[in-house]
């Protein structure tokens, strides 16, 4: 065999690997999705999976640290034990730089036994979450 030929044929071997790698590469991103886009989805999502009851699904959308220091069944818990009562929640806006967001929605509530004499009390009010981008995925930071 000639050496010229074995060498030739290496070359466009790696040559042809090295363009699919590019190539599967440019289609794990894509450059016209703003990461600043997906935030209101996320957040959107999370108010959505609250209010059907999936605590555990509406957990994964908090930051990775906060749940290192709270389970999903202490996260759960509190949420039922509050006497605040989320009933619905319209997202509103968001300014973010450039991997945090503060994310405001309009957010419903009934507060039961809060005032002697009264059963419950229903109100509405802005409220803004912090978000964070951690390895490309947008993450609520409770307070």
């Amino acid at each position: 065999m000639n050496k010229n030929l074995f060498y030739e044929t290496g070359r466009v071997r790696l040559m042809v690997v090295a363009c699919g790698l590019m190539l599967l590469s440019a289609c794990a991103t894509d450059p016209g999705v703003n990461p600043e886009s997906l935030v209101e989805e996320r957040a959107t999502t999370r108010w959505e999976l609250y209010f059907s009851g999936d605590l555990a699904g509406a957990y994964e959308y908090l930051s990775p640290g906060y749940r290192t220091s709270v389970s999903s069944l202490q996260y759960q818990r509190s949420l039922l034990l509050k006497r605040v009562a989320w009933t619905s929640a319209e997202y509103v806006g968001k300014t973010c730089e450039k991997t945090t967001c503060k994310v405001k929605f309009d957010v419903s509530f009934t507060v039961s036994g809060a005032v002697p004499g009264i059963k419950s009390y229903k109100a509405t009010q802005i409220i803004e979450e912090s978000w964070v981008l951690i390895d490309g995925q947008w993450y609520l930071v409770p307070e």
